[in-house]
């Protein structure tokens, strides 16, 4: 199916695409090509209009419209944003990137799978699971795989799962999707709860052990922010760790302030993490999420 979706806010489909949030677009010439719930889509920008072809009824308008979040009042959330001059520089920068609406399982285990990985490798980690265990589907000339889902996951063996080149992730996913097909933690829930409530869902232990092996507060908030469209969600990592160090020197305590600018080489604690988000939470506030993305590129783009 062809149609075009007009662009009445601002957007910038390379920026998102590019941007660390999802795994399953490439780039073909002037297109981008994502295996998506339901099937696939093929977008290519041109101005104020986003040029389409996806691979049912269902992968319409309406779909894009929601994925990429296009009814986001982007300008009004930079400008609250943007009295930070840093955050300004990087909507400068990378005006137009958008959050993306992620499904919520797929968001889940690709950042089970991100867990001391970078965008490639954790781009090809997720290909092999999908094109191992995914269902199979045509697309023009194009064979491709859907997204597996927690059923057919759980039912593999560690060892199988270690042969799409996941290490010691295999045991994670496998967990994970033990854990979401046996309904221990329904994430359709996760929407409707306030974010304290359901991060601590997701980090939560059973019987003291972990209800979602390998997922940290990292993952968990990496779901919240991509999935469930809790927008104060500001995930941590090296990267941002780093970045934060560097523009916001008084932001933190001298020694966590040491250890965000050690290049990864000293692992945060869970309560380090703790303070980092919860400081970036209050000062960006409602859209700490979306501050967090522009940083994110910001620091990317300049190797912070």
């Amino acid at each position: 199916m062809e149609f075009n979706v007009r662009l009445e806010r601002p957007f910038n489909l390379q920026y998102t695409l590019e941007s660390g949030q999802v795994f399953r677009w490439e780039r073909q010439g002037d297109w981008w090509l994502g295996v998506v719930p339901g099937g696939a889509v093929k977008l290519q920008q041109e101005g104020d209009w986003l040029r389409c072809v996806s691979s049912g009824e269902s992968l319409g308008s309406a779909f894009v419209t929601s994925y990429f979040r296009l009814d986001d009042d982007l300008e009004g959330i930079l400008a609250a944003l943007t009295t930070d001059k840093t955050i300004a520089a990087a909507a400068q920068r990378f005006y137009g990137m958008r959050l993306v609406r992620q499904e919520k399982w797929e968001c889940l285990a690709s950042f089970t799978l991100a867990t001391n990985a970078n965008i490639p490798r954790i781009r090809k980690m997720v290909a092999a699971v999908c094109d191992r265990f995914g269902e199979p589907f045509q697309f023009g000339d194009l064979a491709l795989h859907s997204f597996p889902t927690p059923g057919v996951l759980a039912s593999q063996t560690a060892a199988d799962l270690r042969g799409c080149g996941l290490g010691y992730r295999a045991a994670f996913l496998r967990h994970v999707a033990s854990a979401v097909e046996e309904g221990m933690i329904d994430l359709s829930e996760l929407s409707m709860l306030d974010y304290e409530d359901a991060r601590a869902r997701l980090v939560a232990e059973l019987s003291g052990e972990k209800l979602l092996l390998g997922v940290g507060p990292k993952v968990a908030d990496c779901l919240l922010l991509y999935a469930c469209g809790k927008d104060e969600a500001f995930p941590v990592d090296v990267w941002i760790g780093k970045a934060l160090a560097r523009w916001y020197p008084r932001m933190f305590n001298p020694a966590l302030r040491r250890k965000l600018v050690k290049d990864g080489k000293a692992r945060l604690s869970g309560a380090d993490y703790s303070m980092v988000s919860r400081v970036a939470r209050g000062r960006f506030g409602e859209n700490a999420g979306y501050a967090q993305q522009y940083l994110y590129a910001l620091a990317r783009s300049e190797g912070v």
